[in-house]
């Protein structure tokens, strides 16, 4: 999900107007050279200032113009750029260069390059079209960090000089050993000001100041030595990288946690209050899609000491309390019950992390989804919205969004955009010409995958453009395939190059198809013509076809027929994903099923559907049934959402909204609850502890419930921050 770039106060565009300048010199130079020119151009000059209360340095301001992964790689936001010029106070010719600027930025920007590049057809069919909608980025990304805290920046620099002696072409090389400097350069520059901090700080603040500088000009030389070294070392490299997630910070830092509390270089309220700092960086950051830290699973280098750090992590998100980070706890059978007791205290309180993601079930299907070994399988992490990447080994970034009940509309309104009344794609009969549900069915799953195809396509045009546009220095050094090849990460020096396509409305779909199946077909209870009349008027004087569309069950409730049809939606649009991969020379070809906010925003999309949706009304949340309709009790909305077979798809979200008194005096019950689903095949849980009243109050006084924070889908918020009709759709859903 790409953030929105919006800043509040404007000073000048100076560092804007510099990197373009830094672009245009060396616009022809070898891009890994172009590149490490230009995060010498940008850092340290923009790094912001070190805070009262901070223990760790590193504090990037948002860039209008810039490089960065998650934002389309080269970009121009330049709606804001346009805001800074009108409150800014600049002369004429200073006005002259920032329009300059945006006009070459309009072709430049990766994204302006990349949809020239796609051919009229792919362009339409996945880019300006309510079904696919798609726009280059990076997000499915996850650095190895163990490797960075085990060589630190020294071990690095002796890495390249080892693979550089083997290459053909050593320009990658010197690109990253420039990048390592300007990483040093930016330790300097924090260290000399946390220095000059400290000569006018309290006494207490002097001692963390210099803690602080130590620490930075230590990580320049060696190898991490403690754990504040290790989370300085592991926070900066990420900034300057522009990665948006954290990977397995347990792996990473557990030794020097645990070493430093054995011997004594820290206590544990000392090492808390440095995770605190490092957490209240990651708020400032302000990625809510992202900024995950994973901690728990098979496969970590000495668990003990893992497990003590993932303890830690979930205490410092109890106290810090914020949408950031997006704590994850992996577990499977056997795994310290520590973890798990601790999760379920943490989320009780009105936290909603950690999330829990099960490796029993999902190790084994990541490694068929995926097609790699078991091995490589382990390393999978959420990130994001939900979806999998594998840590230090693949790069699979997901760019669009494929709207599964606006394939329906489409289909049965005869290839008509019913709520705009124009034609989408190729015209054919609608839902009155198909005698047999099996006839509409080939319909939809031709719509369907005809967009799926198309957006296979304009991603595989869209890792050839980043391929030809930088070199992701920072990044593929910690993927070792790419020292190894002498290839960026791009350019296909990861072990594993793929794609994951978020699809929306899938529930909403099925249930729709349930119902015309039921309704149409089987029973012949309403005719073709006039259910596309009721759908047209928002059920507006179609009173007893709706209460006969509300009368058929609908997944979330263990019923066959409704999650059946869930089943065979899924599976259809995955494996049609999955059998992609060879023709777009990809590895893995993948969909998730997810939901940030844009279930909202693509309901809007749609008229009323067949499974009782009113026009505009939210799609429904991720693989969780529609708000409203699993109406069996918590069992049976629990049975339901394991159904989707999970080898075939890298990561379906499941949304559950839970009452605090589950996690107090029913918590006997809830853990039984967690334990059968997980047993009975559950991926992951996205778990909010709420109170409908509080939700209510709160939509009214929202300056009294600052502090209520909801999982959206993908990412939580602060309930109060939420347009009305997000928060709206977050009230409808069942409480249990």
């Amino acid at each position: 999900m790409k953030m929105t770039k919006t800043v509040d106060v404007f000073k000048n565009l100076d560092a804007e107007l510099a990197f373009t300048k830094t672009y245009h010199e060396h616009r022809n130079d070898h891009i890994a050279l172009r590149e490490a020119k230009l995060l010498a151009t940008v850092y340290p000059a923009t790094l912001a200032p070190i805070r009262d209360g901070d223990l760790l340095a590193g504090r990037i301001p948002m860039a209008l113009v810039g490089y960065e992964l998650e934002v389309g790689i080269f970009f121009c936001e330049e709606q804001e750029v346009r805001k800074a010029l009108e409150q800014g106070n600049f002369d004429a010719a200073y006005r002259q260069r920032v329009e300059d600027m945006l006009a070459f930025w309009s072709k430049e920007s990766l994204t302006a390059r990349h949809y020239a590049a796609l051919p009229p057809e792919t362009l339409a069919a996945a880019v300006q079209n309510p079904i696919g909608v798609g726009g280059p980025r990076l997000a499915g990304v996850l650095m190895d960090y163990d490797k960075l805290t085990r060589l630190g920046i020294p071990g690095l620099r002796e890495q390249l000089r080892t693979h550089r002696a083997h290459a053909a072409d050593t320009t990658l090389f010197d690109g990253m050993e420039q990048s390592l400097d300007v990483l040093a350069n930016c330790c300097r520059h924090y260290a000399d000001q946390a220095r000059q901090q400290a000569a006018t700080a309290t006494p207490a603040r002097q001692a963390e100041l210099a803690a602080m500088a130590q620490a930075l000009e230590n990580i320049i030389v060696r190898a991490p030595g403690n754990f504040h070294e290790a989370l300085q070392l592991h926070w900066l490299y990420a900034l300057l990288a522009t990665v948006v997630n954290h990977g397995r910070m347990d792996v990473a830092v557990g030794d020097f946690y645990a070493h430093d509390l054995d011997t004594g270089v820290l206590k544990e309220p000392q090492a808390l209050a440095l995770l605190e700092s490092l957490w209240r960086l990651m708020v400032y950051r302000y990625n809510r899609f992202n900024t995950r830290v994973v901690v728990g699973g098979k496969g970590r280098r000495n668990e003990a000491n893992a497990d003590r750090f993932a303890l830690l992590a979930m205490e410092a998100s109890r106290t810090v309390h914020d949408i950031v980070p997006q704590l994850t706890l992996r577990f499977y059978e056997g795994q310290n019950p520590a973890l798990m007791r601790k999760a379920l205290d943490v989320i009780g309180e009105g936290c909603t992390f950690p999330m829990l993601y099960n490796d029993d079930i999902n190790i084994p299907a990541v490694s068929y989804c995926f097609n790699v070994p078991e091995k490589d399988a382990a390393h999978y992490l959420p990130y994001g919205c939900g979806e999998y990447a594998l840590e230090g080994l693949s790069v699979g970034s997901p760019n669009c969004s494929y709207n599964l009940l606006k394939t329906v509309e489409i289909t049965i309104f005869g290839g008509i955009d019913a709520l705009t009344g124009q034609p989408l794609g190729k015209p054919h009969g609608g839902l009155e010409s198909f005698a047999t549900f099996e006839d509409l069915w080939a319909s939809y799953a031709k719509r369907a995958e005809y967009h799926a195809y198309h957006l296979v396509k304009r991603h595989a045009a869209e890792l050839e453009i980043e391929k030809e546009s930088a070199a992701f220095l920072l990044l593929s050094m910690l993927f070792d395939h790419c020292l190894e090849r002498g290839k960026s990460a791009m350019n296909r020096g990861t072990r594993y190059t793929g794609a994951i396509f978020e699809s929306y409305g899938m529930v909403n779909a099925a249930d729709s198809l349930a119902v015309i199946k039921a309704l149409v077909y089987d029973k012949g209870l309403i005719s073709p013509e006039r259910l596309l009349a009721a759908l047209k008027a928002n059920f507006e004087g179609y009173e007893k076809e709706y209460r006969l569309i509300q009368s058929v069950p609908k997944y979330g409730n263990d019923d066959d027929h409704a999650d059946s049809m869930m089943q065979r939606v899924s599976n259809h649009a995955a494996n049609y994903f999955r059998g992609l991969a060879g023709e777009a020379n990809l590895d893995y070809c993948a969909i998730v099923n997810i939901n940030n906010w844009m279930n909202v925003g693509l309901g809007q999309q749609c008229i009323a559907s067949a499974d009782g949706r009113h026009k505009g009304d939210p799609l429904a949340n991720g693989s969780t049934p529609t708000a409203g309709r699993d109406v069996s009790g918590v069992t049976a909305f629990l049975n339901s959402i394991v159904k989707p077979d999970p080898r075939y798809h890298a990561g379906y979200v499941h949304n559950m909204k839970f009452s605090r008194q589950m996690f107090t005096s029913d918590r006997p019950k809830l853990e039984m609850l967690m334990d059968a689903y997980f047993a009975n095949g559950g991926t992951q849980a996205m778990i909010s502890v709420v109170n409908r009243g509080d939700m209510e109050k709160a939509m009214k006084e929202p300056e009294r419930y600052g502090d209520l924070i909801v999982r959206i889908g993908g990412f939580s918020a602060r309930f109060v921050t939420l347009s009305p009709d997000v928060q709206q759709d977050v009230l409808n859903r069942t409480l249990y």
